[in-house]
């Protein structure tokens, strides 16, 4: 069995005189009613069928009523239909505006289930998805020219036919497959965990999820590979709500993030816990307007919680804890009484989930007794695609569960739930680690790079970088003569920035310990940042070597380097965006810090802001939403 290793963790003992319903705390006892024999698509026509002339979606100053998007997705359903498509089919989706809701919703409707593909992943990343999930039909936009498996429909361009707009008849049952979302795999690949309709369900329409209806507004912060998507778009479009769609990169800015709510008028937010507490030290002010503020996706801290509080005190803030597995979240924390507080809870099971803390034989323990959480109810999702062994050994029979065939999911994360009934995340059982808000298996990291030729042997670790939050650090050996930007680059041609290290740090060995395994903490710490200034270049080019210096928390070296090339992810080039911003008086674009990411070329390109920014106030204007013909969201589909 496993062992914790601080007197805090391991403090609580058995609890004498304990009830065995205490000790099993969440036992599935907050049933409470929901629609879990309809499907996605089914309530959303309902939704139709009431308030056609409703707004659901609104993406860059379009807006599209419930009936226009129903109609749009009908077409798009008759013609997913002509190409073969039938029950439990896979789908693609590599589109990032609000087609991609169209695209989901005409999948749902065809009877097939929608795979998520962000199109910035590398191209073989987004081949091995498709080719694993076995995608026919792939529903793209201009975003990406990757060549991929299946059908290609481009919904930017126009049809050279009309479909019809009516509704199919499909047999599509709560318990059928609605989506395949991929993660980081410990066995050196990603992994896709199949999703039903009734998890989805479950999700947006138990008794306790968070309050949406006609008239509110949720914005979608997230990319739809990340399953906080879910939460967001159904949220919204299955409870009558509408879904608000942001600008690329406006969610990490935070006077543009401001702004994007105010204008949306946004009443529900979903953050990842690593930008909430960017957004908390920079401006925790943003979200004043917003009824509920939600976040999750790792271990969040007081510092953050206590600041959004202080600024935003009529904010509804709530920690939400949950794997894919168990669709987006199974626990809830409120977190309006932190006084005295060391840690923010990751609180109790939601509405038709349950919690059980139980030990290596799958008993329960005593409050206040470090166990690992599993997780039951209508959220646990189907299992791995096409992968019936990891199933079985993460999703088992539930034994404490009422419902004949109920399952529960075995997180692999320790907690301990407190006196109060509250759970505690203490860590994790295995090598599993949580980077900006994304899972990651070291393991998958280290199976890439080992492909690299020239490495003889690498282990990944994780750390702290200079803005506080996780990250990845390699420890390589290479041969002689090669450099770390080729290995780096390695990488990121084939899997997501998130999964590329902050750091790599050449060693000449791994350091084992006595049994043959390599000793983690006998590892070198990456080197620091120099407490001296930069003097490189020109005073411009210095200043930018002296922000990312600070920024990344990494000595910035003489001459011709790249920013990802040091560890630059987004939450880094927000920041560094935020001084660049600071130091020249004007408004620096996001995306200037990766398209001119050398020293040089980025401190040219903010002078030229600089000298043009009276013009560019009058050109970047944000354009005032404005009810469009529909057919300018979807023109149509190729054949």
């Amino acid at each position: 069995m496993w062992r914790l290793g601080t007197d805090r963790q391991r403090r609580g003992g058995t609890a004498v005189g304990s009830s065995f319903a205490d000790i099993l705390g969440d036992r599935a006892v907050s049933v409470t009613p929901y629609p879990r024999e309809r499907t996605v698509h089914g309530l959303f026509e309902d939704w139709a069928d009431r308030t056609p002339d409703a707004p659901a979606l609104r993406y860059r100053g379009l807006v599209v009523s419930y009936g226009e998007l129903d109609r749009l997705a009908n077409r798009l359903a008759h013609r997913l239909r002509r190409m073969g498509i039938g029950a439990e089919d896979r789908v693609g989706l590599c589109v990032r505006d609000g087609n991609w809701v169209v695209g989901a919703l005409a999948t749902l409707k065809a009877g097939g289930a929608y795979v998520p593909l962000d199109p910035a992943y590398p191209a073989d990343r987004l081949r091995y998805m498709c080719r694993d999930a076995g995608v026919e039909v792939v529903l793209r936009g201009g975003e990406t020219d990757i060549e991929l498996a299946g059908e290609q429909v481009f919904l930017d361009t126009p049809a050279t036919g009309r479909e019809p707009e009516t509704r199919l008849a499909a047999r599509v049952f709560p318990e059928s497959l609605a989506y395949v979302m991929y993660t980081s795999g410990s066995t050196g690949t990603p992994k896709g965990v199949a999703v039903g309709h009734r998890n989805i369900v479950r999700l947006v329409r138990s008794g306790d999820s968070i309050a949406l209806g006609p008239g509110d507004t949720a914005v979608q912060a997230a990319n739809i590979s990340f399953d906080a998507a879910t939460l967001e778009t159904w949220g919204a479009l299955l409870n009558g709500a509408r879904l608000a769609g942001l600008e690329p990169g406006d969610v990490l800015v935070p006077d543009r993030f401001r702004q994007d709510l105010l204008e949306s008028e946004a009443d529900v937010v979903f953050l990842p816990t690593a930008l909430l507490r960017q957004h908390a030290l920079d401006a925790p002010g943003i979200f004043r307007s917003v009824r509920h503020l939600s976040f999750g996706g790792e271990q969040a801290d007081l510092r953050t919680v206590r600041a959004v509080r202080r600024a935003c005190p009529d904010t509804e803030l709530v920690n939400l804890y949950g794997p894919t597995e168990i669709t987006t979240y199974a626990t809830a924390f409120r977190c309006h009484d932190l006084d005295g507080a060391d840690v923010v809870p990751i609180g109790r099971a939601t509405a038709n989930s349950s919690a059980y803390v139980l030990d290596d034989e799958l008993t329960p323990v005593p409050p206040e007794t470090p166990g690992e959480l599993y997780l039951g109810g209508d959220g646990v999702a189907r299992g791995y695609l096409g992968r019936p062994w990891a199933t079985a050994e993460r999703f088992l029979p539930d034994p404490f569960a009422t419902a004949s065939g109920a399952r529960m999911y075995r997180t692999g994360d320790l907690v301990q739930r407190r006196a109060n009934g509250e759970l505690e995340f203490l860590g994790r059982a295995d090598r599993q680690v949580k980077v900006r808000g994304h899972r990651v298996e070291p393991a998958e990291v280290e199976a890439v790079l080992r492909g690299f030729p020239g490495l003889s042997d690498v282990v990944v670790t994780t750390g702290r970088d200079a803005g506080d939050d996780a990250c990845l650090i390699a420890h390589v050996v290479l041969d002689d003569g090669l450099g770390v930007n080729a290995l780096r680059r390695h990488l990121g041609e084939r899997v997501p920035g998130y999964l590329v290290p902050a750091v790599f740090v050449p060693v000449d060995h791994l350091p084992l310990t006595p049994n043959g395994k390599v000793d983690t903490a006998a590892l070198p710490a990456p080197e620091a940042a120099g407490a001296a200034p930069v003097t490189a270049g020109n005073r411009a080019e210095r200043a930018v070597r002296q922000i990312w210096q600070d920024v990344l928390g990494v000595t910035v070296p003489a001459g011709e380097v790249h920013f990802p090339d040091l560890g630059g992810h987004s939450l880094a080039a927000a920041r560094v965006r935020s001084r660049l911003s600071a130091l020249s008086g004007v408004d620096v674009p996001l995306r200037l810090v990766f398209d001119h990411p050398t020293p040089r070329a980025q401190a040219a390109a903010v002078a030229e802001l600089t000298a043009t920014a009276e013009h560019l106030a009058d050109t970047t204007a944000a354009p005032a939403a404005v009810k469009l013909d529909p057919a300018e969201l979807l023109a149509g589909f190729e054949d």
